[in-house]
């Protein structure tokens, strides 16, 4: 008795090609999307709630990365508040100098790039980073799974469009 399969070869190698780069694009998808939540979450709080700005220095070197392997894939914009030129850069310098501590995983890096950032938590008892990534933590597994959700219903329209 032989048994055929009803489907050809090369469109099941294209299928099973295809799956590691939906994956991966659905996890940066949900890094970058998580990343720019918590970007707006620390950047635009009132001074009452987070720090009182006297250049913009620290607000400007806040910003995220997304990273594969080492590789910085999506970086945030790092845009300039008030008269905070430094900031950006700072924030942007950091980003690079991070890269290689995630070089064998996919990894979501949220930054305060000025070097008194810790000094204004710990010292002034002012929120910058720390309540963002308690919240960010506590939101992974559920944008994970959304990108899961949505990686399967990717996978499943090319096995239809491929005859699988």
């Amino acid at each position: 008795m032989g048994i055929e399969a009803d489907f050809s070869l090369e469109a099941f190698e294209q299928l099973m090609n295809a799956i590691p780069d939906i994956i991966a694009s659905e996890i940066v998808r949900a890094f970058s999307y998580l990343g720019e939540q918590c970007v707006r979450r620390v950047r635009d709080r009132s001074a009452q709630e987070s720090w009182i700005d006297q250049t913009g220095n620290l607000r400007s070197s806040i910003g995220y990365a997304v990273y594969e392997d080492g590789r910085v894939l999506i970086e945030s914009a790092f845009e300039q508040v008030g008269s905070g030129t430094q900031g950006g850069s700072e924030g942007r310098r950091l980003v690079e100098e991070l890269a290689s501590k995630y070089s064998e995983t996919y990894a979501l890096v949220i930054v305060a790039g000025m070097s008194y950032a810790e000094y204004v938590e710990a010292k002034n008892n002012k929120d910058v980073l720390a309540s963002t990534e308690l919240w960010a933590r506590s939101k992974m597994n559920e944008y994970l799974e959304r990108a899961k959700e949505r990686a399967e219903n990717k996978v499943r329209q090319l096995q239809k469009q491929l005859g699988l």
